[in-house]
């Protein structure tokens, strides 16, 4: 009896560590450095302000009309709302700009760690212990994950997506527990065949309850992956086949298809209910009206993660052989649709991370099972682990220390301590001293919530007249190019009436090759090598 118990104490000591393996790896490559890299990307900015400004209470659709669903602002500005950012006056003496991109950076990071986590539960249920830690440390070192570090809708919807999956599969495996136990009970009672149908019906009940209530919880995360941002639908084709499979009930497929469909149902009827019906028709055919080909992106994750992409790929061939649906249900959809809409970027490919780390982890797993020698086949998973981890931390490493938003926020210091405070409303300020700040909306959260400065905020893309005679430009790469673009435009005009105020450059990655792993990385996370600040004024 002891050395069962022993033995059941050390089986439970091995299964927390390498559960705990992929976590702190995880850990260190999402966290560590988290303003530094990757490079702030535009949509940061965007999500950030919707996110805040709904927390502030200006509604669900006060910058544009209907490019995403409102669930990724809502899940930010509710945890803004509970931990008190931002708070201006809470920022320290550091530049306060990166303080303020610390606080959602290290969210996105901590939903990292738990993707990290369910992703070895799944993997775990769906294939065993072995391949589940091979595919969470893919999953947590490997170059192309640090996508999930930015702001991105695709890194809030992760989670949930990964929960809805999760418990279809744990529910399985409940109701294989409870059968089994069930089945031992009759076996070992001699009590009357009535007791023993009483307890059955009983049971059966229970598990009915059990078995609904997971689903409507599994559906409601998926429709909320949903409601954050429309491709997780691709989802559901695998939903329908696990909930079918597990449970052999059509109707319990019903029971979870209802949430998953309600959920994401929102964003239209409170569309519909505002009179903006045509508004949000237009914001969606603008969302597939782009063009980037998903050709063109895969070949991207090719050049930057050649390592992950082959095993992603391999391995889904290695599902195809072995006539594997879970994957293939995972993945195909998700192909599909990205190939559809015609205009997909890299940030797309989020939903693809998961499927390809397990794909790849089955396959790693069954190379070298065949070996004869009894000793070296025990320690080939422990050899797959340490190879995989140190290559994957020694990469990625060499990406995460870098420091690549120095100039991005200096320059916005610098804007913050030039444009004039509003103590109260914007009518304090007189009409002489407004000032409009022109450049990419990245830049206009930060003083327009947080320090409360008062400006017309234009977009460079805009072509709209300026609203004050006094303006300041914000020019980078991005403003940069439209001014190359049309010469005679009303922006050119106004850039040549300017004069230079700052300028603030870095070159920290001028003498590396991009081309070279894995610093092909940069190529989707470029430096900001210089943002110059000019007035009229």
């Amino acid at each position: 009896m002891n050395l069962r118990l022993q033995l059941k104490d050390g089986t439970k000591q091995r299964s927390l560590l390498f559960i705990l393996i992929p976590l702190v790896l995880s850990a260190y490559t999402h966290l560590w450095n988290p303003t530094g890299f990757p490079s702030i990307h535009t949509d940061e900015g965007h999500y950030l302000r919707k996110a805040i400004s709904t927390e502030i209470g200006q509604g669900l659709q006060p910058q544009d009309r209907y490019r995403a669903p409102y669930f990724g602002q809502i899940f930010l500005a509710g945890i803004f709302n509970i931990i008190g950012f931002p708070n201006a006056e809470t920022l320290g003496e550091k530049n306060p700009v990166e303080q303020l991109y610390l606080v959602p950076r290290v969210i996105m990071g901590i939903l990292a760690v738990f993707d990290t986590f369910l992703l070895y539960r799944i993997t775990e249920y769906r294939y065993g212990r072995n391949v589940a830690i091979i595919a969470s440390i893919l999953f947590a070192v490997m170059p192309f994950t640090w996508m999930i570090r930015r702001i991105f809708l695709e890194t809030i919807q992760l989670p949930f997506m990964l929960t809805s999956i999760l418990l279809i599969l744990n529910l399985g495996k409940d109701r294989q527990i409870q059968s089994s136990l069930l089945s031992q009970k009759d076996a070992s009672q001699q009590s009357s065949q009535t007791q023993q149908q009483q307890e059955l019906q009983q049971k059966q009940r229970y598990q009915s309850d059990y078995t609904k209530l997971t689903l409507i919880i599994s559906g409601i995360f998926l429709g909320l992956a949903i409601f954050t941002k429309i491709p997780a639908f691709t989802i559901i084709p695998l939903g329908i086949i696990m909930v079918y499979m597990v449970t052999r009930k059509k109707r319990n497929v019903i029971v979870w298809l209802i949430p998953v469909l309600l959920v994401p149902l929102l964003w239209p009827i409170h569309a519909t209910l505002s009179g903006d019906m045509n508004d949000w028709i237009d914001g969606v055919r603008y969302q597939i009206s782009r063009d980037r080909p998903l050709i063109n992106t895969i070949n991207t994750f090719f050049q930057i993660d050649p390592v992950l992409f082959i095993l992603g790929i391999g391995g889904l061939v290695y599902s195809v052989i072995r006539k594997d649906y879970f994957l293939l249900l995972w993945t195909i959809p998700i192909f599909a649709f990205l190939q559809t809409i015609g205009y997909v970027s890299s940030f797309h490919l989020i939903l693809l991370l998961p499927p390809f780390c397990i794909a790849g982890a089955t396959m790693i797993e069954k190379i070298g099972n065949n070996i004869a020698n009894v000793r070296l086949r025990n320690m080939l998973p422990y050899v797959r682990i340490a190879v995989i981890g140190i290559f994957g931390i020694c990469s990625i490493t060499m990406l995460i220390t870098l420091n690549m938003n120095s100039t991005y926020y200096q320059a916005l210091a610098f804007v913050l301590s030039n444009l004039p405070d509003s103590n109260s409303n914007a009518t304090s300020i007189s009409p002489a001293d407004r000032v409009t700040l022109i450049g990419n909306p990245q830049y206009f959260w930060i003083p327009e919530f947080v320090f409360n400065k008062t400006f017309d905020a234009k977009n460079f893309y805009s072509k709209t007249p300026f609203k004050t005679d006094k303006y300041m430009m914000i020019i980078d790469s991005g403003f940069v190019r439209i001014l190359n673009g049309d010469n005679s435009s009303r922006l050119n005009l106004a850039y040549n009436a300017t004069h230079n105020l700052a300028r603030f450059e870095q070159n920290i990655t001028g003498g590396t090759d991009v081309n070279k792993y894995p610093f092909t990385n940069l190529k989707l996370s470029p430096e900001t090598r210089f943002i110059e600040l000019r007035s009229n004024y």
